[in-house]
């Protein structure tokens, strides 16, 4: 069987890659090639990621064509990247009607039913692995959908079904080994550090035990945390180590959990032990990394140089009402603890969540500055975003608060709810916020000395040199790009909100309820769905 695993490209681009040179691997399609591969290990596979390919649509549905692929799968992660998932499919099933198309991620998850009308044949949900191992079976061997769990397809008559749930995959150890000699290191840079840098995602969790009301990932991954063995993720990054790579990404939404405390310090001693010189990221709640300063101590020597921070909200009222289980002083303490171990920090917030007024946002930035006091080196001013599948997204469309469902639109970037302050004023907020904290933090920098560790100084000397040659870039982004941007939201705000009918509300509703996995006695029930907003 041969089959073709496309990372589409949001209509924008990567922020990522656009301000500070990074682009982490397609790890989702590296492990959906390992299965495939475990399946049959004569299968050839081809990986086409638009981004780093640096390639159009066009390209992508020559090169899917001309490989005469059996499946094609197609990840949708990222909301944004909808339509352009749509075009492809359109033209791959135009040009070759026999291949079989497969819509996956998060967003694929919470709008099958779109999908399947938009020529995709099969819809995988949530969990993907076990699923396409099935599906690449059922292809090779000519046999019908309807016994695979798990998953939304249309069938001989074109009518749309939707199969058993799947259970969630309790132990991570029997995935088989991710692809990644499928990719090539060198399209996946870190150039904010240095330009010969490569950086590679490996996965040890999946599930989160939180209910932030906004978030995607427990109603996809489940309320279950399920983790990886340290002998397991050691074998991975020994196998990543060989190809080269001297940045990991660990892509856990949550890397430490109180479950795996102590399973995470026995990791950081084997990363220790095994001399394997990582610089690694990874994704943190504030409350762990503020009680537990000696679990960030022992990260930071095994390699942790990079700590991303959900902070969300400056303000105590608003991140109670997301349901984030923090309080802003816990924020504080972390960020003076990564600060101390030598950690470059990057703090994540929100503006324009429901709850949020123009005091309060205004409250959130003013915030972000005292985090850069307390040693945050970096922000990211997201703009709430109610996302297929949760709660806010449910909410929104009940309360008729979504303006517009041009996917395009949904990159985390763009306003596309109404609040009670206008979707303009809090874009640019967020422009003001993002530039502001990096200038003041800067001009800070040459009057007052900062004590910081050497480990974290020699990233941040490497990081100046590549901002002060970015300053072009940022320079357009602010006299080009901010006015054209928030000219557009303003008139995409003023218009007449896309006139949605009833049946298609509904749909959507339903869609984002549904819980996508088979609750077992082995999985408590996802308490992400039993929040009382």
């Amino acid at each position: 069987m041969k089959a073709v695993l496309i990372r589409p490209i949001n209509p924008n681009g990567s922020a990522y890659l656009r301000s500070f040179g990074f682009l982490p691997s397609p790890l989702g399609l590296i492990q959906l090639a390992g299965d495939i591969r475990a399946v049959n290990e004569n299968n050839e596979i081809k990986i086409i990621d638009m981004e780093a390919d640096e390639t159009d649509i066009s390209k992508v549905i020559n090169e899917t064509v001309n490989f005469h692929p059996d499946l094609v799968g197609i990840t949708l992660h990222a909301t944004a990247a909808h339509n352009v998932a749509i075009n492809i499919a359109k033209e791959v099933k135009e040009q070759s009607p026999d291949t079989v198309l497969v819509a996956g991620g998060h967003h694929a998850t919470f709008v099958p039913e779109e999908m399947v009308r938009n020529y995709f044949d099969v819809v995988v949900m949530g969990e993907g692995d076990e699923t396409i191992m099935d599906l690449s079976k059922a292809i090779e061997n000519h046999e019908d959908f309807k016994n695979i769990k798990g998953i939304v397809y249309k069938d001989k008559e074109n009518i749309i079904r939707r199969t058993h749930p799947r259970p969630l995959i309790l132990n991570l150890d029997e995935l088989p080994m991710p692809a990644y000699d499928l990719v090539d290191r060198e399209k996946y840079p870190f150039d904010v550090f240095g330009n010969s840098h490569a950086v590679a995602c490996i996965e040890t969790s999946r599930g989160c035990p939180y209910a932030c009301e906004f978030c995607s990932v427990t109603p996809t991954w489940g309320n279950t945390w399920r983790s990886k063995s340290n002998k397991r993720i050691i074998k991975e990054l020994r196998e990543l180590k060989k190809l080269g790579y001297d940045w990991i990404f660990f892509t856990d939404d949550i890397f430490i959990v109180y479950p795996n405390i102590k399973q995470r310090m026995e990791l950081f001693d084997d990363m220790i032990n095994e001399n394997l010189n990582f610089n690694f990221i990874s994704q943190m709640r504030v409350d762990i990394t503020a009680k537990k300063p000696e679990v960030i101590k022992k990260a930071s020597d095994a390699g942790l140089s990079i700590a991303f921070l959900g902070v969300e909200s400056g303000d105590d009222d608003t991140l109670k009402s997301m349901h984030k289980g923090t309080v802003t002083s816990l924020a504080e303490k972390a960020v003076k603890i990564l600060h101390e171990n030598g950690v470059v920090i990057l703090i994540g917030l929100i503006l324009g969540s429901p709850y949020d007024t123009l005091k309060k946002m205004w409250k959130t930035v003013k915030f972000a500055y005292r985090l850069s006091d307390f040693g945050a080196d970096s922000v990211q001013f997201s703009i709430y975003t109610p996302l297929p599948g949760t709660r806010s997204f449910i909410r929104a469309l009940k309360e008729n608060k979504i303006f517009t469902l041009n996917w395009d639109y949904y990159d985390l970037l763009l306003p596309v709810m109404k609040i009670k302050t206008n979707p303009v004023l809090v874009q640019f907020l967020q422009y003001y916020g993002n530039y502001t904290f990096y200038v003041r933090k800067w001009i800070k920098s040459k009057i007052y000395r900062q004590k910081i560790p050497e480990k974290k100084l020699k990233l941040l000397r490497e990081a100046e040199k590549y901002f002060i040659n970015k300053i072009p870039h940022y320079t357009k982004e602010i006299v080009i790009g901010m006015p054209k941007n928030l000219l557009r939201t303003w008139k995409l705000y003023r218009e007449d909100k896309e006139d949605l009918s009833k049946e298609k509300i509904e749909e959507l509703i339903n869609s984002s309820q549904i819980i996508v996995y088979d609750e077992t006695n082995a999985v408590k029930k996802n308490r992400y769905f039993m929040a009382n907003d």
